[in-house]
């Protein structure tokens, strides 16, 4: 009983977060409201607020997503660079979220207009990099690993706007921004022996 129970939870919050996301692809994330996405879609607004206290949680909810979907494909027996491994993970997370292109293109125009929920966005930032250094067997504790985050977030940010922008079926130009960005982490953590 309690398994069909859960089993039900987890389907009312996928129906719950596509209707999220098709009022945010439609009407943009400034005009986002759950109140919306319950009239749109005929889910209780108490079903919304049982899954997403806070509209930010419905974003955070498709980047954890993305990271789980990242990490259940990565290989960790690959003897590879960390610079090489995190140009596929950045690449493999990329080609994830490009059924939801759209909506993360709605969110990127608007997001900055909603300055409160900034702190949980950039939590769950630092969280998704913490997790694609660790696949890339880099420690993100310290002050090193703290540099390594900053500067990780800082380039998915870039690279992310440079995807949003290519519409290239390779996604060359993401390709190699990310690459020359990678590189100048590469050399900037060996400068500072952080790597």
């Amino acid at each position: 009983m309690q398994r069909i129970l859960v089993q039900k939870s987890k389907l009312m919050k996928e129906k719950a977060f596509k209707a999220c996301l098709k009022i945010i692809e439609t009407e943009g994330w400034k005009a986002f409201s759950f109140a919306k996405a319950s009239e749109v879609s005929g889910i209780s607004l108490h079903v919304f607020h049982k899954h997403f206290p806070m509209p930010s949680d419905v974003m955070v909810y498709l980047f954890q997503k993305l990271d789980t979907q990242v990490l259940k494909n990565h290989d960790l027996s690959q003897n590879c660079s960390p610079k090489d491994t995190l140009f596929d993970l950045f690449m493999e997370r990329f080609e994830a979220a490009q059924r939801y292109k759209p909506i993360l293109k709605r969110f990127w125009q608007d997001w900055i207009f909603s300055p409160q929920e900034a702190p949980s966005l950039t939590c769950q930032g630092y969280s998704s990099m913490t997790w694609m250094l660790e696949a890339a067997g880099l420690s993100s504790r310290g002050i090193p690993g703290f540099l390594r985050l900053q500067g990780l977030l800082g380039l998915y940010l870039l690279t992310l706007r440079t995807w949003l922008e290519d519409d290239s079926p390779d996604l060359g130009k993401t390709m190699v921004f990310l690459d020359n960005g990678l590189s100048k982490l590469e050399k900037a953590a060996h400068f500072l022996n952080s790597f």
